[in-house]
């Protein structure tokens, strides 16, 4: 008996090692099974100690609410169904394939200031990741700030691998959102244009599940005057498509300054999505002055008086008359202006 373990473990050695079509069970199967196995106990000793205690890139800290970013859209985004409707599709579909993804999903919002770029940035941060735009996964870069001077773009365009490189190596999935593209230096994207491709991946880098977004001001003017011509022909504003825009942003984009200019991001067609902001009109600029109210208040009857205040000061019209110039951009802080001084005053009556 004490020769038949040996013996066996000869043989068995024989069978996988020298012989493997000698063996009386599938050899590749066993390997896939300790594989899933190993890589299983190793998830599960991670996820119990090291990530109790600090971010990791595991569905716990990237949930991925695809629900959650169209009831937030849904709720706090006016004027918008374009974006709103392509950016739950584009996103959820994106999610959905992930482990089959092919190549990073790429978008690129064009719209004027103050028509809700930003807010929807930060409202796909808080949705696919635990702590929103304050994780680690988040890569957010600011044009006047991170690239300011043109001279240095050779260097900015090497950082800028270097830190796409480092964070997908930290967590594949991780978002990046690069805001005042117009105040980019033209040509500092074209370095990242391979890993924004198809098949963008090394042994040591998987950029396919990242996602990218841009953020610009450029082809504001150009949207506001296609959707004019389109409403004078008697098409409902909410019965606008994408296709009514798409190209206009694209020549815009290609053809205007800014990071974009010329670019071979578009001459490669690595954008996935071009996503028009349209105008907004009064009466959703009105929408986000009840919606900052009821942050401050905790109520949205907002009385006429106090609106229409608000909306003198916070709102400058284009040429048109019906399109705001700075959308809700300053919205915010002329609602705490004047419900603090609305405050003060009522104060000072109690005194009296």
């Amino acid at each position: 008996m004490r020769l038949a373990a040996p013996a066996f473990l000869k043989f068995l050695f024989w069978c996988i090692v020298v012989q493997p079509s000698c063996a009386f069970f599938d050899f590749a199967q066993l390997k896939e099974n300790i594989r899933s196995g190993v890589k299983f106990a190793f998830e599960a000793t991670r996820d119990n100690t090291i990530c109790r205690y600090r971010e990791c890139c595991t569905r716990d800290y990237i949930p991925a609410d695809i629900y959650a970013l169209r009831r937030s859209l849904d709720a706090n985004l006016f004027g918008q169904h374009i974006a709103k409707k392509l950016v739950v599709d584009a996103i959820g579909g994106h999610f959905q394939q992930i482990h089959k993804s092919e190549k990073p999903l790429v978008i690129s919002f064009h719209g004027a200031p103050g028509t809700g770029k930003n807010y929807i940035a930060e409202h796909i941060a808080n949705a696919l990741f635990q702590k929103g735009s304050q994780s680690d996964f988040v890569h957010k870069y600011l044009g006047r700030i991170d690239f300011p001077l043109e001279s240095r773009i050779n260097e900015y365009k090497f950082r800028l691998v270097e830190d796409i490189k480092r964070a997908t190596a930290k967590c594949p999935t991780s978002l990046f959102i690069f805001d005042e593209v117009e105040k980019m230096p033209a040509g500092l994207f074209d370095t990242i244009v391979s890993l924004l491709d198809n098949h963008a991946y090394t042994k040591e880098h998987n950029f396919r599940q990242s996602i990218f977004v841009f953020l610009s001001n450029v082809a504001g003017p150009e949207i506001a005057n296609q959707l004019k011509l389109i409403l004078d022909k008697g098409t409902w504003r909410e019965g606008t498509k994408l296709h009514d825009f798409e190209q206009t942003l694209e020549i815009s984009a290609y053809n205007l300054e800014g990071g974009l200019y010329r670019s071979e991001m578009i001459e490669s067609h690595v954008v996935d999505h071009f996503v028009p902001f349209l105008p907004l009109e009064q009466r959703h600029v009105e929408k986000c002055i009840i919606r900052e109210y009821h942050k401050l208040t905790g109520s949205e009857n907002i009385d006429e008086t106090l609106l229409k205040d608000i909306l003198r000061e916070a709102v400058t019209f284009d040429e048109t008359g019906i399109f705001s110039n700075n959308g809700c951009k300053r919205v915010s802080k002329k609602v705490e202006s004047f419900y603090y001084n609305r405050l003060r005053k009522a104060h000072r009556n109690e005194e009296l």
